[in-house]
């Protein structure tokens, strides 16, 4: 980060209008890109504006907040293609039961919009292009959630962090992309007094908390409303031998396994930053977004994790060996992690001992796979390019009170070797997992 980027900063008080919490700068995101440096870009953030639902709990409180912003006009031939919001709420108490926009929506100028975090108290929206070449209109964006606590609030606090992706030309006559974020996370707060009751909701002045409160609806949700069921595709990886290994050596091991997978999901060209993620210490779980087309996502991230495995294999001291599986379903997104009968079988299957044992038995592969007799049907068996069925063996299922069949397979490598340097189509730096 260059020492002469200012930071973000909250406005002094009396300065400027009521409603703005803070203006700051979208610095670039680590090292420069060789092709160049995005151009300069800014983010005014609206003060967060919160409106009481009836209580999903007896003794707790049940708000709507909206989190207004406007990005900075850019230089001429410059975009933004795509800028995600994230929330950082200081109450651990807080979940969100609902955010808005959604998966799926559409703004009138055809941009999309995802949002994660449904159960926890860190919800994040991503805004993109409609498509490649297209841009964003810097106009105003609101993101809203609904959030419940078991206890009454006082005050609502936290963090709020921009990031995004920028398009701009080099001098060449092409274009490039750059990353770009707050370099720091802004505060706000928002005590008892600035919480709206009663009427606002249901005649809010126009504006986006109006527009939040249509899209949503004037009645809280109820109690014991589930996370929203969705169809996903899912992979889950696991790492052989795992508990054999020292400590070192198993953060080696998480660290090889997290380039992997993130190398995957870059051949594949899958959004990281719009999947759910679970890491499981040995393991991960990926839930990427409903949209997803499943007949070129599974062969693309099959043959990212085969190349990308047998790279990181070539390196000195970072060797692993994994088992894969693959499913879909429906999934919700609890309180604790991803849910769903779809994820259950996905683990029986990746835990079964016919696949431990392909892997045990067969020193020539790093890699087997295994697919649910669902899946398999629904994808392999029909030939989509990159996939074949040959090489898969049937066999039965029988973890825990799990019973079914799955269809394994070792994979070798083939084609181009993969480099980790390569970043997974991504709005922001990644978090920590």
């Amino acid at each position: 980060m260059d020492a002469d980027e200012p930071a973000p900063h909250e406005v002094p008080p009396g300065t400027v209008p009521h409603d703005l919490l803070a203006t700051a700068d979208l610095v670039t995101a680590g090292a420069l890109s060789p092709r160049g440096r995005p151009p300069r870009a800014g983010v005014a953030l609206g003060r967060p504006l919160a409106y009481t639902l009836p209580p999903a709990h007896t003794a707790g409180t049940t708000v709507l907040l909206c989190f207004p912003f406007d990005l900075e006009e850019l230089p001429a031939g410059c975009g933004y293609r795509q800028v995600g919001l994230e929330v950082l709420f200081d109450d651990e108490n807080l979940r969100a039961l609902d955010l808005h926009p959604g998966a799926g929506w559409a703004g009138p100028d055809g941009a999309r919009a995802t949002a994660s975090g449904i159960g926890g108290n860190r919800p994040r929206w991503t805004f993109r292009a409609r498509h490649t070449g297209a841009t964003l209109a810097p106009d105003g964006r609101w993101a809203q959630a609904v959030l419940a606590s078991p206890v009454p609030l006082t005050e609502i606090s936290g963090r709020v962090r921009v990031g995004g992706v920028i398009e701009h030309p080099l001098l060449s006559g092409t274009r490039a992309e750059g990353e770009v974020r707050t370099r720091d996370d802004v505060p706000f707060r928002l005590s008892r007094a600035d919480i709206w009751t009663g009427a606002p909701l249901a005649r809010p002045t126009p504006g986006p908390a109006a527009l939040a409160l249509a899209g949503l609806g004037e009645a809280g949700p109820p109690d014991d409303r589930l996370p929203p069921g969705r169809r996903h595709l899912c992979l889950a990886v696991d790492i052989e031998r795992y508990s054999a290994r020292g400590n070192a050596d198993m953060i080696r091991a998480q660290r090889a396994l997290l380039r992997v997978v993130r190398a995957a999901c870059a051949r594949a060209a899958v959004d990281w930053d719009a999947c759910g993620r679970q890491a499981q210490g040995d393991g991960y779980l990926l839930v990427l977004p409903p949209d997803t087309d499943d007949t070129r996502a599974v062969p693309l991230l099959l043959a990212g994790l085969t190349e990308a495995l047998a790279t990181v294999n070539r390196e000195p001291g970072t060797g692993i060996r994994m088992r894969a599986a693959f499913h879909h379903g429906i999934v919700h997104e609890g309180d604790s992690g991803y849910a769903g009968s779809a994820v259950v079988e996905l683990f029986r299957v990746l835990d079964c001992d016919p696949l431990r044992t392909l892997l045990a038995d067969d020193p020539s592969t790093d890699l087997v796979v295994a697919f649910p007799d669902r899946t398999y049907q629904d994808l392999v068996v029909h030939g989509y390019e990159g996939l074949s069925p040959a090489g898969f063996l049937r066999t039965d299922v029988r973890v825990k009170q799990f019973t079914g069949v799955a269809w394994i397979r070792a994979q070798r490598p083939v084609g181009r070797a993969l480099s980790l340097s390569e970043e997974p189509v991504t709005s922001e730096r990644p978090r920590s997992d």
